[in-house]
Protein backbone atom coordinates (compact mmCIF):
# COMPACT_ATOMS: atom_id res chain seq x y z
CA UNK A 1 0.00 0.00 0.00
CA UNK A 2 2.67 2.49 0.46
CA UNK A 3 4.35 1.51 -2.31
CA UNK A 4 1.49 1.76 -4.37
CA UNK A 5 0.97 5.50 -2.64
CA UNK A 6 4.39 6.45 -3.14
CA UNK A 7 3.75 5.90 -6.92
CA UNK A 8 1.20 8.51 -7.07
CA UNK A 9 2.84 10.68 -5.17
CA UNK A 10 5.99 10.81 -7.76
CA UNK A 11 3.36 10.91 -10.81
CA UNK A 12 1.33 13.35 -9.60
CA UNK A 13 4.49 15.66 -8.69
CA UNK A 14 5.68 14.87 -12.09
CA UNK A 15 2.10 16.05 -13.60
CA UNK A 16 1.98 19.49 -11.09
CA UNK A 17 5.51 20.38 -12.57
CA UNK A 18 5.46 19.11 -16.67
CA UNK A 19 1.73 19.86 -17.52
CA UNK A 20 0.15 22.16 -14.72
CA UNK A 21 -2.56 24.03 -17.03
CA UNK A 22 -2.73 27.65 -15.82
CA UNK A 23 -6.05 27.65 -17.89
CA UNK A 24 -8.06 25.63 -16.03
CA UNK A 25 -6.87 26.43 -12.01
CA UNK A 26 -9.94 28.27 -11.41
CA UNK A 27 -12.72 25.75 -12.41
CA UNK A 28 -14.14 23.97 -9.18
CA UNK A 29 -12.67 19.88 -8.19
CA UNK A 30 -9.43 20.99 -10.46
CA UNK A 31 -6.89 21.85 -7.70
CA UNK A 32 -5.91 19.50 -5.83
CA UNK A 33 -6.45 15.84 -6.68
CA UNK A 34 -7.73 15.04 -2.72
CA UNK A 35 -11.34 16.23 -3.10
CA UNK A 36 -11.87 13.60 -6.03
CA UNK A 37 -10.18 10.67 -4.44
CA UNK A 38 -12.77 11.32 -1.76
CA UNK A 39 -15.63 11.48 -3.79
CA UNK A 40 -14.61 8.29 -5.19
CA UNK A 41 -13.85 6.85 -1.97
CA UNK A 42 -17.31 7.63 -0.56
CA UNK A 43 -19.08 6.79 -4.28
CA UNK A 44 -17.67 3.20 -3.55
CA UNK A 45 -17.85 2.98 0.50
CA UNK A 46 -21.34 4.05 -0.70
CA UNK A 47 -22.50 1.69 -3.19
CA UNK A 48 -20.33 -1.37 -1.65
CA UNK A 49 -21.40 -0.78 1.77
CA UNK A 50 -23.17 1.69 3.91
CA UNK A 51 -25.93 2.07 0.95
CA UNK A 52 -26.30 -1.40 0.88
CA UNK A 53 -26.86 -1.69 4.70
CA UNK A 54 -28.85 1.29 4.31
CA UNK A 55 -31.54 -0.49 2.56
CA UNK A 56 -31.60 -3.57 3.95
CA UNK A 57 -34.48 -3.25 5.86
CA UNK A 58 -36.04 -0.49 3.93
CA UNK A 59 -38.59 -1.14 0.41
CA UNK A 60 -36.78 0.54 -2.58
CA UNK A 61 -37.61 3.99 -3.64
CA UNK A 62 -39.73 4.30 -7.12
CA UNK A 63 -37.28 7.19 -8.08
CA UNK A 64 -39.67 7.05 -10.96
CA UNK A 65 -39.52 11.16 -11.18
CA UNK A 66 -36.09 11.59 -10.25
CA UNK A 67 -34.65 8.96 -12.88
CA UNK A 68 -36.55 10.73 -15.90
CA UNK A 69 -35.50 14.51 -14.41
CA UNK A 70 -31.98 13.05 -14.48
CA UNK A 71 -31.77 10.96 -17.84
CA UNK A 72 -33.05 14.16 -19.47
CA UNK A 73 -30.58 15.93 -17.98
CA UNK A 74 -27.79 13.33 -19.11
CA UNK A 75 -29.63 13.19 -22.53
CA UNK A 76 -29.14 17.36 -23.05
CA UNK A 77 -25.80 17.96 -21.28
CA UNK A 78 -23.64 14.92 -23.51
CA UNK A 79 -24.94 16.18 -26.49
CA UNK A 80 -24.23 19.57 -25.67
CA UNK A 81 -20.89 18.56 -24.83
CA UNK A 82 -20.71 16.27 -28.15
CA UNK A 83 -21.32 18.85 -30.66
CA UNK A 84 -19.55 21.89 -29.17
CA UNK A 85 -16.23 19.78 -28.87
CA UNK A 86 -16.71 18.29 -31.86
CA UNK A 87 -17.45 22.50 -33.36
CA UNK A 88 -14.73 23.37 -31.65
CA UNK A 89 -11.74 20.41 -32.09
CA UNK A 90 -12.18 18.63 -35.41
CA UNK A 91 -13.95 20.90 -37.21
CA UNK A 92 -12.01 24.36 -36.34
CA UNK A 93 -9.23 25.16 -37.78
CA UNK A 94 -6.42 25.17 -35.26
CA UNK A 95 -7.09 21.35 -34.43
CA UNK A 96 -5.06 18.08 -36.19
CA UNK A 97 -7.17 15.08 -36.66
CA UNK A 98 -4.21 12.94 -36.57
CA UNK A 99 -2.66 14.10 -33.94
CA UNK A 100 -2.97 17.20 -31.32
CA UNK A 101 -0.28 17.49 -28.92
CA UNK A 102 -0.29 19.29 -25.34
CA UNK A 103 -0.19 22.78 -25.67
CA UNK A 104 -1.58 25.80 -24.26
CA UNK A 105 -3.30 28.06 -26.69
CA UNK A 106 -5.32 30.68 -25.09
CA UNK A 107 -8.04 30.77 -28.70
CA UNK A 108 -12.17 31.52 -28.36
CA UNK A 109 -12.20 27.83 -29.58
CA UNK A 110 -9.14 26.31 -27.86
CA UNK A 111 -11.37 28.32 -24.55
CA UNK A 112 -14.97 27.13 -25.63
CA UNK A 113 -13.33 23.66 -26.33
CA UNK A 114 -11.61 23.44 -22.57
CA UNK A 115 -14.93 24.50 -20.70
CA UNK A 116 -16.79 21.45 -22.72
CA UNK A 117 -14.25 19.09 -21.80
CA UNK A 118 -14.17 20.58 -17.75
CA UNK A 119 -18.21 20.09 -18.67
CA UNK A 120 -17.47 16.22 -19.34
CA UNK A 121 -15.79 15.99 -16.06
CA UNK A 122 -18.23 17.13 -14.33
CA UNK A 123 -20.62 14.76 -16.16
CA UNK A 124 -18.60 11.37 -15.30
CA UNK A 125 -18.85 12.74 -11.38
CA UNK A 126 -22.51 13.06 -12.00
CA UNK A 127 -22.65 9.51 -13.58
CA UNK A 128 -22.01 7.91 -10.13
CA UNK A 129 -25.86 8.55 -9.37
CA UNK A 130 -26.00 5.85 -11.75
CA UNK A 131 -25.02 3.36 -8.87
CA UNK A 132 -26.57 5.13 -6.03
CA UNK A 133 -30.08 4.90 -7.82
CA UNK A 134 -29.53 1.15 -8.03
CA UNK A 135 -28.80 1.18 -4.22
CA UNK A 136 -32.10 2.94 -3.20
CA UNK A 137 -33.68 0.90 -5.98
CA UNK A 138 -32.36 -2.19 -4.73
CA UNK A 139 -31.32 -3.62 -7.68
CA UNK A 140 -27.70 -4.36 -6.20
CA UNK A 141 -27.20 -7.35 -8.73
CA UNK A 142 -26.56 -4.49 -11.39
CA UNK A 143 -24.14 -3.17 -9.12
CA UNK A 144 -21.09 -5.29 -10.66
CA UNK A 145 -17.34 -5.01 -11.08
CA UNK A 146 -17.58 -3.66 -14.39
CA UNK A 147 -20.35 -1.06 -13.74
CA UNK A 148 -17.97 0.40 -10.35
CA UNK A 149 -14.75 0.22 -11.86
CA UNK A 150 -16.23 2.17 -14.86
CA UNK A 151 -17.36 4.89 -12.97
CA UNK A 152 -15.52 5.25 -10.61
CA UNK A 153 -12.04 5.00 -13.15
CA UNK A 154 -13.89 7.44 -15.63
CA UNK A 155 -13.83 10.33 -12.39
CA UNK A 156 -10.37 10.39 -11.96
CA UNK A 157 -9.38 9.64 -15.57
CA UNK A 158 -11.37 13.10 -16.69
CA UNK A 159 -9.96 14.42 -13.72
CA UNK A 160 -5.97 14.37 -14.72
CA UNK A 161 -6.88 15.03 -18.15
CA UNK A 162 -8.86 18.14 -17.84
CA UNK A 163 -6.53 19.11 -15.50
CA UNK A 164 -3.44 18.25 -16.96
CA UNK A 165 -3.88 18.16 -21.42
CA UNK A 166 -7.25 19.61 -21.46
CA UNK A 167 -7.42 20.39 -25.75
CA UNK A 168 -4.98 17.61 -26.44
CA UNK A 169 -5.14 14.38 -28.24
CA UNK A 170 -7.29 12.27 -26.03
CA UNK A 171 -10.11 15.12 -26.58
CA UNK A 172 -11.89 12.53 -28.83
CA UNK A 173 -12.29 10.19 -25.69
CA UNK A 174 -14.68 12.49 -24.36
CA UNK A 175 -16.72 13.32 -27.52
CA UNK A 176 -17.47 9.86 -28.85
CA UNK A 177 -18.08 9.06 -24.94
CA UNK A 178 -20.76 11.83 -25.02
CA UNK A 179 -22.78 10.40 -28.08
CA UNK A 180 -22.68 6.83 -26.50
CA UNK A 181 -24.04 8.42 -23.55
CA UNK A 182 -26.93 10.02 -25.37
CA UNK A 183 -27.56 6.97 -26.83
CA UNK A 184 -27.56 5.36 -23.55
CA UNK A 185 -29.69 7.63 -21.61
CA UNK A 186 -32.19 8.07 -24.43
CA UNK A 187 -33.16 4.09 -23.84
CA UNK A 188 -33.04 4.62 -20.36
CA UNK A 189 -35.67 7.21 -20.64
CA UNK A 190 -37.56 5.65 -23.24
CA UNK A 191 -38.41 2.67 -21.13
CA UNK A 192 -40.13 4.35 -18.12
CA UNK A 193 -42.70 5.68 -20.97
CA UNK A 194 -42.54 2.17 -22.16
CA UNK A 195 -41.24 -0.82 -19.55
CA UNK A 196 -41.82 -3.40 -22.02
CA UNK A 197 -38.58 -2.22 -23.38
CA UNK A 198 -36.72 -3.02 -20.56
CA UNK A 199 -35.98 -6.80 -22.09
CA UNK A 200 -35.80 -6.20 -25.20
CA UNK A 201 -32.49 -7.99 -26.04
CA UNK A 202 -32.24 -5.48 -29.71
CA UNK A 203 -31.46 -2.41 -27.69
CA UNK A 204 -29.76 -3.45 -24.92
CA UNK A 205 -27.46 -6.03 -27.30
CA UNK A 206 -27.12 -2.86 -29.64
CA UNK A 207 -26.12 -0.29 -27.18
CA UNK A 208 -23.24 -3.05 -26.04
CA UNK A 209 -22.21 -3.00 -29.69
CA UNK A 210 -22.19 0.62 -29.84
CA UNK A 211 -19.93 0.27 -26.63
CA UNK A 212 -17.57 -1.85 -27.93
CA UNK A 213 -16.71 0.06 -31.36
CA UNK A 214 -16.13 3.38 -29.15
CA UNK A 215 -13.15 1.16 -27.24
CA UNK A 216 -12.14 -0.22 -30.66
CA UNK A 217 -11.77 3.32 -32.35
CA UNK A 218 -10.42 4.80 -29.15
CA UNK A 219 -7.52 1.82 -29.15
CA UNK A 220 -6.32 2.96 -32.58
CA UNK A 221 -6.50 6.20 -31.46
CA UNK A 222 -4.59 5.91 -28.46
CA UNK A 223 -2.25 3.17 -30.12
CA UNK A 224 -1.16 4.00 -33.29
CA UNK A 225 0.68 6.90 -32.56
CA UNK A 226 2.00 4.89 -29.48
CA UNK A 227 3.63 2.11 -31.92
CA UNK A 228 4.53 4.53 -34.93
CA UNK A 229 5.32 7.40 -33.20
CA UNK A 230 4.10 9.82 -35.28
CA UNK A 231 2.78 12.35 -32.40
CA UNK A 232 4.29 14.84 -30.70
CA UNK A 233 2.03 13.49 -27.29
CA UNK A 234 3.35 11.78 -24.09
CA UNK A 235 3.62 8.63 -24.53
CA UNK A 236 2.63 7.12 -21.56
CA UNK A 237 -0.90 9.16 -21.71
CA UNK A 238 -1.22 7.76 -24.98
CA UNK A 239 0.04 4.38 -23.44
CA UNK A 240 -2.45 4.53 -20.83
CA UNK A 241 -5.34 5.29 -23.28
CA UNK A 242 -5.05 2.54 -24.93
CA UNK A 243 -4.55 0.40 -22.20
CA UNK A 244 -7.63 1.46 -20.31
CA UNK A 245 -9.61 0.97 -23.70
CA UNK A 246 -8.52 -2.43 -23.98
CA UNK A 247 -9.60 -3.47 -20.82
CA UNK A 248 -12.74 -1.95 -20.94
CA UNK A 249 -13.17 -3.80 -24.42
CA UNK A 250 -12.32 -6.91 -23.01
CA UNK A 251 -14.90 -6.42 -19.82
CA UNK A 252 -17.29 -5.61 -22.64
CA UNK A 253 -16.72 -8.34 -24.90
CA UNK A 254 -16.76 -10.87 -22.17
CA UNK A 255 -20.47 -9.49 -20.82
CA UNK A 256 -21.69 -9.46 -24.55
CA UNK A 257 -20.50 -12.99 -25.17
CA UNK A 258 -22.35 -13.84 -22.17
CA UNK A 259 -25.30 -12.10 -22.56
CA UNK A 260 -25.96 -12.56 -25.99
CA UNK A 261 -24.02 -14.44 -27.28
CA UNK A 262 -23.70 -17.80 -25.14
CA UNK A 263 -27.70 -16.89 -24.34
CA UNK A 264 -28.28 -17.28 -28.28
CA UNK A 265 -26.81 -20.98 -28.53
CA UNK A 266 -28.53 -22.14 -25.39
CA UNK A 267 -32.03 -21.07 -26.73
CA UNK A 268 -30.84 -22.54 -29.87
CA UNK A 269 -29.96 -26.07 -28.50
CA UNK A 270 -33.25 -25.73 -26.44
CA UNK A 271 -35.96 -24.99 -29.32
Amino acid sequence: MALVLRSMYNFFTFLFKEYNDPRVEHFPLLGSPWPVLVIIFLYLKFVNNWGQKMMADRQPFSLKTVMNVYNAVQIVLNLYIGITGFANSYFSDDYDWVCEPISQKVTPTRQKLIFVTYLYYLSKILDLLDTVFFVLRKKNNQITFLHTYHHAGMVFATYVFTKFVSGSHATLLGLINSFVHVIMYFYYFLTSFRPELRNSLWWKKHITQIQLIQFMVLMAHFGLPLIFGYCNYPAVFLFIGFTQNLFMFTLFADFYLKAYVKTQKDKVKDS
